[in-house]
């Protein structure tokens, strides 16, 4: 039978890392559901979905900014910063991505 370790220390989750990861599940959601709208609508895009898209990407700086700040404090759970850095950059690319399709 396997031995339970337990791992008791000071460190805390950071509450910009907590942040960012949160803001950057909000716009990875926003972005794919505007791309969905588009995709149902054939691509005949209104100027809601291009303000979602921007807010989108200016959430996601905003997001990786945080999740970088919160990374580099010292004594932090580096879990919810790390993972706001990769979705707010996935966000970032998709909606780069999108722009760069529809030239």
């Amino acid at each position: 039978m396997a031995r339970r370790r337990y791992l008791f220390s000071n460190r805390k989750n950071p509450e910009r890392g907590v942040f960012s990861a949160a803001i950057g599940v909000i716009s990875l959601l926003a972005v794919c559901g505007a791309l969905l709208v588009s995709y149902r609508q054939q691509g005949a895009v209104s100027v809601r979905l291009g303000a979602v898209m921007l807010l989108s990407v200016v959430f996601s700086v905003t997001g990786l900014i945080l999740g970088i700040a919160s990374n580099a404090e010292p004594d932090v759970l580096s879990f919810f910063p790390r993972a706001g850095i990769v979705i707010n950059a996935v966000t970032v690319v998709l909606c780069g991505v999108v722009i760069y399709a529809g030239m």
